[in-house]
Parts: structure tokens; sequence; C-alpha cells
């Protein structure tokens, strides 16, 4: 990479982290205070693992659960039918505002926990061109052993933070210069967060014409009464659970007058595959 490159590169970086690369003050509330939306894992309202990458939040929608390590808002995913095996890699974005500082809990078919990501294996994977610094870990879920994904903050977890290093020391450091005099951002772990998955299905599933395709139990998913408010990228039919949320969810924002997110919710469930989203909010709308 030239000298011109590698400083637009830098300089590009820098106005992604925005407000990150100077001290700013954060108000900074670990509590999670809203009800737990379920007694089991099994109850959890799971979101299909569709397509090739999913983008979310972790907000003040997202259900809530009590884990053995606290009380915490969280996301769960689901693998797919139609897939034995998939890789996935987590990214948890670090904006000036904050991160969310990430647990991950894999699942069996009947809903327990048999494998645990703690935080200090995530690594924190620098900042490119258009994207920023985040916690991220890539791991294998499996149909038969591992189907179901949670991924939570503890409570132990929100209360630290990171401190990463500044867009000018590293272009310094690339173009062989003196080292500034710049203090490396510090970011907080927070409550909330944004997040993405990125998705490769290593194995599918196969089946014969006519037969029916294999399933991972007689185990019901129920859906929970405060679903998690997950955009998802996806372009295959929607499973009932995720019409069933997105609708609920549109329907939360516009009670609040919060229209500009109802809106959002319904472009994001109409490119997940929804079929009922837009009639939902031309409803509302017409009230």
């Amino acid at each position: 990479m030239s000298k011109m490159k590698m400083t637009f590169a830098a300089l590009l970086t820098a106005s992604l982290i925005g407000c990150a690369a100077s001290p700013v003050a954060v108000s900074k509330d670990v509590a999670v205070n809203a009800t737990v939306c379920c007694n089991t894992y099994g109850e959890f309202s799971w979101v299909p693992m569709q397509g090739d990458e999913i983008d979310f939040v972790v907000d003040e929608y997202s259900q809530v659960g009590q884990f053995p390590d606290g009380k915490s808002y969280f996301a769960a995913f689901a693998l797919p039918e139609n897939v034995e095996r998939m890789r996935v890699t987590l990214n948890s974005w670090m904006k000036s505002e904050g991160v969310f500082a990430p647990k991950v809990l894999l699942l069996d078919p009947n809903f327990q926990p048999v494998k645990s990501i703690e935080l200090d294996e995530f690594k924190v994977a620098p900042s490119k061109l258009f994207s920023l610094n985040s916690y991220q870990h890539r791991f294998t879920m499996e149909q038969a052993t591992t189907p179901y994904l949670v991924v939570y903050s503890p409570r132990d977890y929100r209360q630290d933070s990171i401190t990463i290093p500044h867009p000018e020391r590293l272009r310094a450091e690339e173009l062989g210069l003196a080292r500034p005099m710049v203090t490396d951002p510090v970011i907080e772990h927070q409550r909330f967060g944004s997040l993405t998955l990125e998705l490769k299905a290593l194995n599918m599933r196969a089946y014969r014409v006519g037969e029916t395709q294999p399933s991972r139990g007689t185990t019901q998913v129920k859906p929970a009464s405060q679903p998690a408010a997950v955009p998802v990228t996806a372009g295959a039919p929607m499973l009932a659970e995720s019409e069933a949320f997105y609708n609920r969810q549109i329907k939360a924002a516009v009670a609040q007058n919060d229209i500009q997110k109802a809106l959002k919710l319904m472009e994001e469930a109409k490119r997940a595959g929804s079929t009922t989203a837009e009639a939902t909010f031309i409803e509302l709308m017409q009230k």
C-alpha cells in the first residue's frame, strides 16, 4: 500500500470511529431492571440464521433473561433446518457510546447449554476502511449438538471497558513516523450495542424429493412475550415466530409514536421474507 493510500485509510478509520478518538463523557448504566421474558431457554424467541449476514441490535426492546451470571438483555438465534453445520463469526462493534461485551451460549437440541464462549476468548479486530473495531470470535455450530445460539452480556462485563489504539498512532506506525501525542480512546462496556453475525453454511442437510425434511426433535419453541429486536437480512420465507415478532415490534413502535422505527422494522421484515409486516404497518397508520 502506498503512503497516500495508507494515509487515506487512517483518515477514514478516524472518521468511522468519530468521537471515540477523543475522551467523551459516557453515561453508564449497567443495571437491567426489565422483567425477565422466560423461565427456561426453550421459551426464548429464536431468529433463524438465514442468509450470509445478520445485523442486529441489543437494546431496550430485546428479550431479558436470567442467566447463571446475572440478568441481561440478549439475542437468540437458531440454525435453519436445512443446515447441518454452520461457521459463525460474531462481531460486536465498538462505537463512541460504548460496546456490548458479548458472552455466547451454545445450546443442544433440548435447549441445554453445552458450551460457553467468554469475553477473553474474543479477539479485538482492528478497524478497516468501512468497519469499526470490534470484539470478534469465530466458531462452528452443528445441528446435532449445538443448534441454538444466545448472545448476552453479564453484569461483570458491563462494568468494564476497553482501550483501543488511536488511529493517528496506527497511521504513524504504518508510515514509520514518530509516535504522536494522542490518547488512546476508552470504549465503555454497555448494556446495549450493535452486532453482526457472518454466516457460512459448511454442510447442508440432504433429503429425497417427497420426504419430509429432517427436524431437530419434537420439542417446540414457544414464542416469548418480549421478543428481541433483531433485524435479519435474509430472503427466504419467514417463520411464523419471526412474523409474530416483527408485527409485535411494529405495533409497539407505533404505540410509542416512533413511526421511523416502525417503518424501519417493516422494511427489515420485508427483506427477511415477511408477508404480513407491511399490511400491519399500513393498518396501524390508518387508525
